[in-house]
């Protein structure tokens, strides 16, 4: 009912379908309004999150890139260290190649299975691997070579044929003598182990030292060994004294090297340094009255 400003009334009618289905209109609107609302805000939120997640993924990029780049640059390190190792190794090969060619020893390099020296391993020096057991083999080898003087001195006799000091005839000198005063102190060439150590009337006092790898070495008519049968020895160690005794004309050591049981001439190891820096010939013989330190 409504009222005018006269006073008067009016009525209407409305009936109860109408108004449950106006209320349903409402309800409706209402429905959609909050499923429209809710969309908008999910909307909001999905986008919020998506820029969310392209931030950390451009930050993983980045990081990734980071990464890359770090590990070139590693990478580049790691090769740079080990171009310079492998110049250094092949620098060491060289240099122990030039001494065996000194001494004009040909060795065969390697491991067996009966661990009696080796066979021949060829290697093209193309990987790091092969050039280090390359020159780790190499440097074993020379650990066992004796190298240098054991004694300073003149020298007096060389290695081979000559005559007999004591009855002139032809004999075969298997060493080299060097010539200094009694007591003069001896050095080990090379480490190894003591295996002789004692007097006979030909040698006097002598000793002989086991090297390893086929090396042996002799010293003969001593004034007195300084270590015993059995002694390890290092290189540069004193093991005796220049003597006179046994069967000997004046004070000098006999030296004499052998390897896998022959004896060898020890001038080249002896002069080694010399023959290295070119000094002395590789190819001559030892002169009567050369000095050796």
């Amino acid at each position: 009912m409504v009222t005018s400003e006269y006073g008067r009334t009016r009525s209407f009618s409305v009936r109860k379908r109408r108004i449950m289905a106006l209320g349903s209109v409402l309800v409706a609107l209402l429905v959609i309004s909050g499923v429209g609302w809710q969309a908008a805000v999910e909307n909001v939120t999905l986008r919020a999150k998506s820029a969310a997640v392209k931030y950390e993924l451009a930050a993983v990029k980045d990081k990734h890139r980071q990464m890359l780049a770090q590990a070139v640059e590693k990478e580049e390190k790691q090769r740079l260290m080990l171009d310079t190792a492998m110049e250094e190794l092949r620098k060491r090969s060289e240099a122990i190649e030039s001494i065996l060619s000194a001494v004009d020893i040909d060795i065969e390099v390697g491991e067996s299975e009966s661990n009696i020296g080796g066979p021949y391993i060829g290697l093209d020096d193309g990987t790091y691997g092969d050039l280090t057991f390359k020159v780790d083999h190499y440097l074993n080898f020379l650990e066992s070579m004796p190298l240098g003087t054991p004694v300073p001195g003149t020298l007096t006799s060389p290695f081979g044929r000559r005559s007999d000091p004591f009855t002139g005839q032809p004999a075969m000198h298997d060493g080299l003598d060097i010539h200094n005063r009694v007591g003069t102190k001896i050095k080990a060439p090379a480490a190894g182990v003591v295996t002789t150590s004692k007097y006979t009337r030909f040698n006097g006092n002598y000793m002989v030292i086991d090297h390893g790898n086929g090396f042996e070495t002799r010293y003969l008519h001593l004034q007195r060994s300084l270590v015993q049968k059995g002694d390890r020895v290092e290189r540069g160690q004193e093991i005796a004294q220049l003597g006179n005794t046994g069967r000997s004309t004046g004070p000098h050591l006999h030296y004499t090297i052998l390897y896998n049981g022959e004896a060898i001439d020890p001038y080249r190891f002896v002069r080694v340094a010399s023959v290295l820096d070119g000094s002395v010939s590789a190819s001559g013989g030892t002169v009567r009255g050369q000095e050796v330190r």
